[in-house]
């Protein structure tokens, strides 16, 4: 890692800097049961258990800031899929003591899975309709007269698709080599895209 850039932040955001620029409050939580709490209280907000916070305890007035960008943090490192030793280069490079900082990515570490499977869900409840299974086959289509030759690879693809609240649909699509090009190039450009916005 060069100077002051975060792993979990893609290119150059000064906004998202800024944001981690608030976990250093951190530091000012006294003991380490407190910012073991905090982080978990954190994490279950993310995994949608709604325990209620006493945000007293802490004995600071930005401890809702600093629950907040701790959030967006775990979001991202996860979402990232970062390493471990990722995670504590980023809460160095955000001036966090050492203390913290191993309790911070050891609480990570642990409910790493938990926290994944519900950002995928929450992502995945964004779409109206996913794609749930598919089968494809190849046939080829022959024919002749006396004018015309046919001889034609098509692709048949079967999609099941999934309308959340609804029933699910089978599609059946038909594809000629040149229509599959232009498909697969499509979904290159989708995929380029996806991976630039990736949490």
């Amino acid at each position: 890692m060069t100077g002051n850039k975060y792993h979990s932040i893609q290119g150059a955001s000064n906004q998202q800097e800024l944001l981690y620029g608030d976990l250093k409050l951190v530091n000012s939580i006294t003991g380490q049961n407190l910012v073991q709490t905090l982080i978990h209280s954190v994490i279950d907000h993310i995994c949608g258990r709604t325990i209620p916070v006493d945000f007293s305890i802490y004995g600071l007035q930005t401890i809702r800031t600093l629950f907040e960008r701790l959030a967006v943090f775990v979001s991202r490192v996860v979402g990232r899929e970062l390493k471990r030793e990722q995670i504590v280069e980023d809460l160095k490079t955000a001036a966090v003591q050492d203390d913290s900082i191993n309790t911070i990515a050891d609480a990570i570490v642990s409910r790493y899975q938990d926290i994944k499977r519900e950002l995928t869900e929450k992502l995945s409840s964004i779409s109206s309709s996913s794609l749930t299974d598919f089968d494809w086959k190849m046939n080829l289509i022959l024919s002749s007269d006396k004018i015309n030759s046919v001889n034609e690879n098509v692709l048949m693809l079967n999609l099941t698709i999934d309308h959340h609240e609804e029933k699910k649909e089978q599609l059946l699509v038909e594809l000629s080599k040149k229509d599959l090009d232009q498909l697969l190039s499509q979904f290159e450009q989708i995929n380029s895209v996806v991976q630039s916005l990736k949490i």
